[in-house]
């Protein structure tokens, strides 16, 4: 280890130690807060001395003052040894430093606890909006039940080695990739492959970690160490995907450098020129970058508190601000578009009478209770059937359907291909879903379609988002069946679909459309992690039931199923960037205005900080416009009249009544 490597170590450490020194005595562990009280107490006793000449309350403030501007300066020299480079504690510094040495420490005062004010109510919105979406954020597999001899042992997920055998009891997920060896059961896959139909597993078959085993325990043997499956490989493709998002924000960084390290030097220049501290400091005072540094973390935060209260919550107010250059909306069609529950759409039938056909098979399915079974079952009650035919023998064709006799007759449920392998012919019928086929003693009676049931607030959707700037809306399922895809983008009324899509082929369809502009991805399901960690904006809609990987990707979450939150956030994404544009262009005149008064004489430094200050006001409020939202001051007139009208009201005595 060289010796500059090991300054550094020691610089860390020292800072690290630090640190934790002030934690202590941070009120609630927040040091924002501990700088707000820090500036607050001197400008309280200042101002009494300022007001009522009581020198004793000015002797009381300086080391108050003294304590705020060294945590400042603390934060400063930390930003520069850790980070090299410099930080908006610059100018704070400078300012407090200038107006004690120059007798007037309560401008200085004044604009360290307004910067205070302005960033403790910033990023506190937006630490407690990560703090609830990281709450969300719980792990639903961590162990595994390891075969071992005669043993079977509970293990972390990370100790499983390949060949490893492997108990997976029903109902529960599979933790790690591998073949089964022993047992048969079906598998819910829609989370990892977006297939929203349970599929069959027998000896031999292929499992995914992240899918769920719905039915029956199987035995299965790890095919790969338990940190090289699947689950464990789209965790670090997410983890590389969200570390390069910072990479955006270098040009904003850039900009900020070089415009402290201006301010700085042209104050020092109106020293040199003037010779006056108090003309130094007016320079300061105004062009400290209060409105600069509040535009956007003010309106970001706005936006999130807003985005909070209707249950939709933001990893930071970067998402929502990009969310409105956004291009090209990518949906997931399984659990997102459609609710990932199978429903018979429409029955055919053939030679027999659609009562009857959905009769028979639902007394057949009553012995069942896989989710295809249960949606006939429904269907049945829906048509009035209450009473169903006596059944025997009946018996369940692993992947490919049921068999049961009915009233003495022979019936098979089952796929086209069931039914085409056991030598029966299938007519020509056109149908939009998925076939499921009847057929009595030989003969085919009639088919039942079921269809992933779309979300009814999606009716349309594609349409309301060009409405809100959106140029393209693509549909990408897992789905095999090309029709139930096409089907799908109809609805909608989206641009193009994309089906047989593996979460791979998801995220490079992501990177494929940047090439046109700024993408989004809404989803819900392990399967989408990887496009929404892609995507410029990654949405989660359904939060409120998803597991882990989509909502640890995902920039935004959606607490629910509603489309329309979709566009409320692209309202208010547009919102916040007229208001980010509006608060610069105010910051840039104020600066520009301040800055000749202030060169020109006419400022002190205590004017200055008001004026300051004002324009700082200014940015604050603006940016409330985005929480308030455009309906806000009309319901709480409508609230205010409510309870006006609600008070009770004495009733009117006549003239002459008496008690």
């Amino acid at each position: 280890m060289t010796q500059i490597e090991g300054d550094a170590l020691r610089g860390e450490a020292l800072f690290k130690y630090l640190d934790q020194m002030i934690l202590r005595i941070s009120p609630c562990g927040d040091i924002f807060l501990l700088r707000l009280l820090a500036a607050l107490i001197p400008v309280i006793l200042l101002a009494i001395d300022s007001l009522f000449g009581i020198p004793f309350f000015y002797q009381l403030g300086v080391p108050f003052y003294l304590f705020c501007l060294a945590l400042y300066a603390y934060g400063l020299l930390k930003t520069l040894f850790l980070q090299r480079q410099v930080s908006a504690e610059l100018l704070i510094v400078l300012v407090m430093a200038v107006t004690l040495i120059d007798g007037k420490p309560l401008s200085g005062a004044l604009v360290a606890w307004f910067i205070g004010f302005g960033l403790y109510l910033s990023f506190t919105i937006i630490r407690r909006n990560r703090e609830k979406i990281e709450s969300l954020v719980t792990q639903t597999k961590t162990t595994a039940l390891l075969h071992r001899g005669d043993a079977i042992r509970e293990v972390p997920v990370k100790a499983v080695k390949q060949e490893d055998l492997l108990i997976i009891p029903s109902g529960t997920v599979i933790p790690v990739d591998g073949h089964v060896v022993e047992g048969r059961s079906s598998v819910d896959e829609s989370f990892v492959t977006g297939e929203p139909f349970p599929v069959y597993k027998v000896s031999g078959d292929e499992v995914i970690s992240g899918t769920l085993n719905l039915s029956a325990p199987l035995e299965v043997r790890a095919a790969k160490n338990g940190d090289e499956s699947f689950l464990a490989v789209i965790a670090a493709e997410i983890e590389t995907s969200l570390l390069a998002k910072p990479a955006l924000q270098r040009k904003a960084d850039t900009f900020v450098q070089f415009l402290l390290l201006g301010v700085s030097g042209y104050s020092f220049v109106l020293l040199f020129v003037t010779g006056s501290l108090d003309v130094m400091a007016t320079a300061l005072a105004v062009l400290c970058p209060c409105a600069w540094a509040l535009a956007t973390p003010t309106v970001f935060a706005s936006g999130i508190g807003r985005s909070a209260r209707l249950n939709i919550l933001a990893r930071g107010g970067e998402p929502l601000e990009t969310l409105q250059a956004v291009k090209t909306v990518i949906l997931d069609k399984t659990g997102t578009v459609t609710m990932a529950e199978p429903k018979v759409s429409r029955l055919i039938p053939l030679a027999i009478e659609a009562t009857e056909l959905i009769h028979i098979a639902a007394s057949v399915e009553t012995r069942f209770s896989h989710p295809l079974a249960r949606a006939i079952m429904t269907c049945a009650r829906e048509q009035g059937i209450t009473r169903f035919k006596a059944v025997s023998e009946a018996e369940d064709l692993p992947g490919r359907g049921v068999k049961a006799r009915v009233e003495g007759h022979e019936v098979l449920i089952g796929s086209p291909e069931t039914l085409q392998a056991l030598g029966l012919h299938l007519p020509a019928v056109e149908y939009s879903g998925r076939a499921i086929w009847l057929a009595l003693d030989g003969e085919v009676k009639g088919v039942i379609v079921v269809q992933d049931v779309v979300r009814a607030a999606m009716g349309n959707l594609a349409a309301a988002l060009r409405d809100q700037g959106i140029e393209r809306v693509i549909v990408a399922t897992g789905d095999h069946e090309e029709s139930e895809a096409k089907r799908v983008a109809d609805l909608i009324g989206a641009d193009e679909y994309r089906f047989n899509c593996k979460p791979e082929d998801k995220a490079n369809l992501v990177r494929q459309m940047q090439v046109r502009g700024k993408v989004a991805m809404v989803g819900d399901g392990v399967n989408d992690a990887p496009a929404l960690a892609a995507a410029d904006v990654g949405i989660a809609i359904g939060g409120h039931r998803n597991v882990t990987l989509a909502i640890a990707s995902s920039d935004i979450v959606i607490l629910g199923d509603d489309a329309g939150d979709l566009l409320t956030l692209l309202k208010i994404s547009r919102k916040m960037a007229i208001v980010i544009r509006q608060n610069y262009a105010w910051a840039i005149s104020f600066n520009a205005v301040g800055l000749m008064l202030a060169t020109l004489g006419f400022l002190n430094p205590v004017l200055a900080a008001f004026l300051h200050h004002i324009s700082s006001v200014f940015v604050v409020a603006n940016a409330a416009r985005v929480y308030v939202g455009p309906g806000m001051p009309a319901r709480l007139f409508e609230r205010f009249i409510s309870q006006l009208n609600s008070r009770p009201r004495s009733a009117p005595t006549s003239k002459g009544s008496t008690t």
